[in-house]
């Protein structure tokens, strides 16, 4: 997330939370519960935006994998971002990757689903 960038960004039912530079047992509970709010508040498509996020960790994989929880309890959609090879190496080792899409821009996750 850019220094000055909202994290929730609505577009109609459609939300982008930005994840920020580096997510870590210091700042995944806060980033898990701006997940679960807009999950709460009716998000029909929720894209989790780690295109800035540099580097993650376990804790990072914890809160995706608690939000694919939520979306199917909503019945909404997850959608990942991510762009740094060290993320989405966390990704695919830890398992997300293979419960929600994961794109490389924001435009991509955007789009709808075939």
């Amino acid at each position: 997330m850019a220094q000055g960038e909202e994290p929730v960004a609505w577009e109609g039912w459609r939300v982008v939370v930005a994840f920020p530079e580096h997510v870590d047992g210091s700042n995944a509970i806060q980033v898990r519960e701006q997940l679960m709010a807009v999950f709460d508040r009716g998000a029909a498509v929720v894209i989790a935006d780690l295109s800035a996020t540099a580097s993650c960790e376990h804790a990072c994989v914890d809160v995706v994998a608690r939000a694919c929880q939520q979306a199917a309890v909503h019945r909404s959609e997850l959608r990942l971002v991510a762009t740094a090879p060290a993320v989405r190496r966390l990704l695919a080792a830890e398992g997300p990757d293979r419960l929600v899409p994961v794109y490389s821009s924001v435009e991509a996750g955007r789009r709808p689903a075939c």
